[in-house]
C-alpha cells in the first residue's frame, strides 16, 4: 500500500510539472494556469507520497513492537483476577419505600 501511494505521488508530481506545461503551450502564454497546475501537481504529489513514507513507518514500529511483545516474558501480574460471584446483596433494601424526596435528587 505504501508503494501505492509513493508512486501515486511521483506520477501525481510529474503529471502536474508536465500538465502545466502543457496547459502553458495550449494557452498561448497563460502563465498563471500554468503554474497553478504546477503547484496543485507539486503539493497533491507530495501528499501522497508522505501518506506512502507514513504508511511505511507505521508497518515497520508494528513490526518491531510485536516482536518486542513476542520476546517478553509472561508476568504474573498479566492474568486478570477472577471476578467470582457479582451478585449484590439486597436483603438491605428489603421493605424500603420511595418517597417523593427521594425522587427530586
Amino acid at each position: 500500500m505504501s508503494k501505492l501511494f509513493k508512486t501515486l505521488g511521483a506520477i501525481w508530481l510529474i503529471g502536474g510539472f508536465i500538465g502545466g506545461v502543457i496547459v502553458y503551450i495550449i494557452m498561448e502564454g497563460n502563465w498563471l494556469t500554468g503554474i497553478t497546475w504546477l503547484i496543485s501537481g507539486a503539493i497533491s504529489g507530495a501528499l501522497f507520497y508522505t501518506v506512502g513514507e507514513i504508511h511505511e513507518i507505521v508497518l515497520e514500529n508494528n513490526a518491531l513492537l510485536r516482536e518486542v511483545l513476542h520476546r517478553l516474558p509472561e508476568q504474573p501480574g498479566d492474568q486478570k483476577p477472577s471476578l467470582g460471584n457479582s451478585r449484590a446483596n439486597l436483603s438491605g433494601l428489603k421493605g424500603y419505600k420511595m418517597n417523593a424526596k427521594d425522587e427530586q435528587r
